[in-house]
């Protein structure tokens, strides 16, 4: 993996919205969504800052900008206990190599340190690339319906492979 000197992932702050909702209209271009659905700048900043929050986002910087972003909620699963679900997941295509996997190694740790039993998602079927990264770093296809597929990293997988080695 290239290493890119610099790359910081933080929690978001509201003004970073202004930033990270073109990210998002452009996560939906490339998985031709519709990106005329994503909610205006003020939306977002109200949602993320209300308290309690409606949501949660980390994202991924270099120097100043934000070249990636995942948010994300706490659930609750009656089978399994507490959970998170990752609810967009993006870097954009230039730093994909370097920033892609610490990003989602971020998202893995805060899982386990609140001590949740799952992370789960879903991701367009027609992102290829990204059902490969996924696929290689442990999660399985739990679902598939209506052209998406339903990802776990169960809490084997989360504690063995993700926060007891250094992958």
């Amino acid at each position: 993996m290239n290493q890119v000197e610099g790359l910081v992932i933080r929690e978001a702050a509201g003004e970073d919205f202004i930033q990270i909702r073109p990210l998002i209209v452009k996560r939906a271009e490339e998985l031709k969504l519709s990106g005329g659905c994503v909610s205006d700048i003020n939306k977002l900043v109200r949602d993320y800052c209300s308290k309690p929050s409606k949501f949660y986002c980390l994202v991924c910087e270099l120097d100043t900008k934000i070249i990636g972003y995942v948010i994300y909620t706490f659930g609750f699963c009656v089978h399994e206990g507490r959970s998170i679900s990752m609810d967009e997941f993006y870097v954009v295509p230039d730093y994909r190599e370097a920033a892609q996997l610490l990003l989602f190694k971020k998202i893995v740790e805060i899982t386990h340190n609140f001590g949740h039993l799952r992370l789960a998602w879903l991701s367009s079927k027609n992102s290829l690339e990204m059902h490969e990264f996924w696929v290689k770093h442990g999660t399985t296809v739990h679902s598939e319906d209506q052209g998406y597929l339903q990802y776990r990293l169960a809490k084997y997988t989360i504690q063995e492979r993700h926060c007891l080695s250094s992958n």
